[in-house]
């Protein structure tokens, strides 16, 4: 009997994980969309307010700055190409890492780079939102 719980709960949280990472898929590609188009209605959906978005050079970013520096011609992604995720659970929070090749404008100059990046997401009202963000030179 015991025996048939355990492999009862193993499967439950497994269909649990992979519900939950499939859907975090689907909010990382939707996050990388909304850089490269602009897409401020969406990324207002996917930043949760106070949120802490560093990038490799150490410039942090807040939620409203991360919006209006695509609006002002400070910062524009023309290209990011996230390579596999790896994921880490912790209840309603999964860090995510990937390896991101980006390439943009900041303040006038180009820039191509290799990036290993670090997402914190938090599953608010069945929704998933990034809470942190950090990523490092290659």
């Amino acid at each position: 009997m015991k025996a048939v719980l355990i492999i009862v709960l193993l499967f439950v949280h497994h269909a649990l994980f992979a519900q939950d990472t499939t859907g975090l898929k689907k909010a990382t590609a939707s996050l990388n969309e909304a850089l490269l188009k602009k897409d401020s209605v969406v990324l207002k959906q996917l930043l949760l307010d106070g949120m802490s978005y560093g990038h490799s050079n150490m410039w942090l970013q807040s939620k409203q700055e991360v919006i209006a520096d695509l609006y002002n011609g400070k910062l524009e992604y023309k290209k990011i190409e996230a390579g596999p995720e790896s994921f880490t659970i912790n209840s309603n929070t999964i860090a995510v890492r990937c390896n991101t090749k980006v390439e943009g404008v900041l303040k006038g100059t180009a820039f191509s780079l290799n990036l290993q990046v670090l997402q914190v997401w938090k599953k608010v009202k069945r929704h998933w939102v990034l809470i942190a963000r950090q990523s490092v030179k290659m």
